[in-house]
């Protein structure tokens, strides 16, 4: 082997083992823990890494086994945006997810609690125009609950789809999005 290998394979490993956790590492998530702190205001979150797309033909949304779900990387994904935000000094959030196993997991990897999962965030990727309408309808109703409760942070881990339909804004996997609501539980984007 020549010293130029060894030094490169050097680097490479060093270069591949995680740093930690440094101030100027968390200005995107210090940015949303005080964005989060203005009235009306929510987080969301698409779900972690799922390899693929879709779901498998025939996939029942109660069994986990016939879903496309969340691969190692995207536990890890969720867990670190967990940590980030914890770090950045979010010491607590409402945890909603859609019933989706990718969406529930990934909530509930944040540690921030168990989910509450909303049948209104079901996915609405592929579907008909008045499935996707009433699904939308059903989140934006909860919404505006929310907006007139104003009980404080919440984060809400769906799909990208709904995201897009909500926001407007297309979100990759474990990508967060911090919007203001208003009373009829429509979204507009917060810039970060």
């Amino acid at each position: 082997m020549t010293k130029r290998f060894v030094v490169l394979v050097f680097w490479i490993a060093a270069l591949a083992v995680p740093l930690p956790l440094v101030a100027g590492d968390l200005a995107a998530e210090r940015a949303i823990v005080a964005q989060l702190q203005e009235p009306h205001r929510i987080l969301l979150l698409r779900h972690a890494l799922a390899p693929g797309i879709g779901d498998p033909s025939g996939f029942d949304v109660d069994d986990c086994a016939t879903q496309r779900n969340l691969s190692a990387e995207g536990r890890d994904q969720a867990r670190a945006s967990g940590e980030r935000l914890r770090a950045a000094g979010l010491e607590s959030i409402r945890v909603f997810a859609g019933p989706w196993c990718r969406n529930v997991d990934t909530a509930a990897l944040l540690g921030f609690g168990e989910p509450v999962v909303l049948e209104a965030m079901g996915s609405v990727f592929r579907t008909n125009a008045p499935h996707r309408e009433r699904r939308m309808q059903a989140w934006r109703e909860h919404l505006a609950e929310e907006y007139r409760q104003t009980a404080g942070p919440a984060v809400y881990v769906t799909h990208r789809a709904n995201i897009m339909e909500l926001s407007g804004r297309s979100l990759g996997a474990g990508a967060m999005l911090v919007v203001e609501i208003d009373a009829q539980g429509n979204a507009r984007s917060v810039d970060q």
